[in-house]
């Protein structure tokens, strides 16, 4: 992730590892952020993707976006992610231009 940091909320074992992303700026994305990894949970406690995948479930530090992947077990290579990396990148611009403009 060019210059952000993650904090990882979902760990790859299928238990909530709870690592703070910082404290979100509002009560609506606690309760989205909450609501995302119990969704994660529930898909991995159910194995829905099968041996060997596994979802997890982030915050990015600088744009506050939830990040959830499908990551390969075996060898942590990510699969797929949501929001991709690009959109992630283009809201920590954005938000960077807002603060610098303000």
């Amino acid at each position: 992730m060019a210059g952000n940091t993650v904090a990882s909320i979902q760990g790859l074992g299928g238990g909530v590892a709870a690592v703070s992303a910082g404290p979100p700026t509002t009560a609506e994305e606690r309760a989205l952020n909450r609501s995302v990894a119990a969704a994660v949970q529930t898909v991995n406690e159910a194995q829905y993707l099968g041996t060997g995948k596994a979802v997890t479930f982030a915050v990015d530090h600088t744009t506050r976006l939830p990040i959830v992947r499908v990551v390969d077990t075996s060898t942590n290579h990510i699969i797929e992610q949501w929001p991709p990396e690009y959109i992630i990148q283009l809201a920590a611009d954005a938000k960077k231009l807002t603060r610098d403009s303000g």
